[in-house]
């Protein structure tokens, strides 16, 4: 195999070990939420709706959609479920009353920060065992890499 050949092959492999770690490390982070989400029954989608919410401020579906990279069917039947359980809640817009803006309830917002919160403490405890400067390194390479699949997103 030439060098090129082989160059490609560890690539594709090293790309490959970066995807499935990702998604084991967010397997991870739901699995370590089981307990604080044993209050209230969600699903993974619910749980980004609540996050992009406590993130956003609040949102339109369509804006959910763009900030989660999920179809609008998706996130509304979610938001749905989520106004079910009262995690959220819709108002219409004054000036187009077809703009239905979804915010957090205080219970969903309850929730999504106590949520939060307990990630990030379980994120806190591994990454204070890593150097100060592979961590900003690390932060660094994510956002540039969120970045460009972004760009390229836009431009498919």
């Amino acid at each position: 195999m030439s060098k090129a050949g082989a160059k490609k092959e560890d690539l594709a492999e090293y790309q490959t070990q970066v995807i499935l770690t990702i998604l084991h490390i967010m397997g991870n982070l739901r699995h370590s939420g089981m307990s604080v989400l044993s209050e209230v029954e969600l699903s993974y989608p619910q749980i980004l709706v609540l996050y992009a919410l406590l993130e956003t401020g609040g949102s339109t579906i369509g804006g959910l959609s763009q900030h989660l990279k999920i179809s609008q069917g998706v996130i509304s039947r979610t938001v749905d479920r989520l106004a079910d359980k009262g995690m959220v809640e819709r108002e219409r817009d004054e000036d187009d009353r077809r703009v239905v803006q979804v915010g957090l309830s205080p219970e969903g917002n309850e929730f999504a920060t106590k949520m939060i919160t307990y990630h990030v403490d379980k994120f806190g405890d591994q990454f204070n065992k890593i150097d100060r400067d592979d961590r900003d390194t690390f932060l660094k390479l994510l956002k540039e890499i969120d970045s460009r699949l972004e760009k390229q997103a836009l431009e498919e």
